[in-house]
C-alpha cells in the first residue's frame, strides 16, 4: 500500500486533531480557575473518542475492500 503526499492534510481526522489542539490552547489561555481541567479532559476526550473512532471505521472499510473517499 502507497501514501501519496498530501493525504494526511486532507483528513478529516488529522484536522479534528488539529482543532481540538487550538481549542485547548484557547481555553487554557482564556480561562483561569478550577474548571479549566474539566474543559480540557472534556475537549481531549471528544477529539480521542473521534479520532480513535474514525480510526476504527477506516480500518474496517479497508479490511472490508470498501474504498473510502474522503
Amino acid at each position: 500500500m502507497t501514501v501519496s503526499q498530501g493525504v494526511g492534510i486532507k483528513s478529516r481526522k488529522f484536522w479534528v486533531t488539529i482543532l481540538g489542539i487550538v481549542a485547548i490552547v484557547i481555553v487554557t489561555l482564556a480561562y483561569n480557575g478550577d474548571d479549566i481541567s474539566g474543559i480540557v479532559s472534556s475537549i481531549a476526550g471528544i477529539v480521542g473518542a473521534y479520532v480513535i473512532g474514525q480510526g476504527y471505521a477506516d480500518g474496517q472499510a479497508v479490511k472490508g475492500g470498501v474504498n473510502k473517499e474522503h
